[in-house]
């Protein structure tokens, strides 16, 4: 039976490194029927909500993560969060005209002013963020070259997706313990790393996560622990909705109910564009927030 939605750890009993499995099915479904994704950038940003939830994991506070990229080209944005409770959300922003839908999608090929950003949003405490060069074509390959510029201990990361679901696996290197000498370490850690780019598509999506490790790593005593749940979920609200609306000021905003006025409407209505749920506010409401 192959897992769906879930996160699992899993660690090299006689290697210093670390790892987590992450699988969406049902997560990248509700992601892509929002909005009917063309089947490159589907992939595309399947992988982005894969790597949140793999990066999202390793991080040890309390909070939510989100990477977001922005282009001067067809794709505008795509944007994916992690909540502390591992509800994933993901949307893109992109010129259908300018899109090519059968084209594979580098990230190093579009354009000079784009950016790739990390963002870690805690509970408590000031929000941080971090821009990851973009110097290679796979998202993937973007993340593992930040850590190893970042002077942190180096990851591998493999996203693999098609436009219904994806399987993440990201491996991070601990400090060593279990292997004393530096260069034997680094030798492990480029075996796994070569272990780990021979992983398929068709191999990740078609055998469950014990599966998966057992093709890459039946030789160096991998073990896997529990799965935890991970499901595709938002953050608006009417509240959130009202304060977007008041960020606008009020002149912008009286004069959004003179065109909804004019239209014969009465209420002004925001629509997330994440989940498409819709909120409603009659004019006093809105007019209100500045009284």
């Amino acid at each position: 039976m192959i897992n769906t939605d879930i996160r699992q750890r899993f660690v090299f009993d006689e290697l210093d490194a670390r790892g987590c499995i992450v699988r969406l099915n049902e997560t990248c479904q509700a992601i892509q029927n929002t909005h009917h994704y063309p089947a490159n950038l589907a992939r595309l940003l399947n992988q982005f909500a894969l790597a949140v939830t793999l990066l999202r994991d390793s991080i040890k506070i309390d909070g939510s993560l989100t990477i977001q990229l922005r282009t001067p080209g067809a794709i505008k944005l795509i944007m994916a969060d992690c909540m502390a409770d591992r509800r994933v959300r993901a949307i893109a922003e992109y010129e259908s005209a300018e899109l090519s839908a059968g084209d594979a999608l580098a990230l190093d090929e579009m354009g000079a002013g784009a950016v790739l950003a990390i963002t870690i949003s805690p509970e408590q405490g000031e929000r941080y963020q971090s821009i990851v060069p973009i110097e290679h074509a796979s998202l993937g390959d973007c993340l593992q070259d930040y850590f190893q510029r970042s002077e942190q201990l180096p990851s591998l990361f493999q996203l693999l997706s098609d436009g219904d679901s994806g399987v993440g696996i990201s491996i991070h290197a601990l400090p060593q313990e279990k292997v004393k000498d530096t260069t034997l370490a680094d030798e492990h850690f480029q075996r796994l790393q070569h272990l780990l780019k021979t992983l398929t598509a068709d191999e990740a999506l078609n055998l469950n996560n014990e599966q998966v490790l057992t093709r890459l790593f039946h030789e160096e005593s991998c073990r896997l622990f529990d799965a935890h749940p991970v499901e595709f979920g938002c953050v608006c609200s009417a509240e959130k909705s009202l304060d977007a609306v008041k960020s606008l000021g009020a002149a912008d905003v009286q004069a959004l109910v003179d065109e909804q006025a004019e239209n014969g409407e009465d209420t002004l209505v925001i629509d997330c564009h994440f989940c498409f749920q819709r909120y409603e506010f009659n004019f006093e409401q809105v007019q209100g927030l500045f009284q």
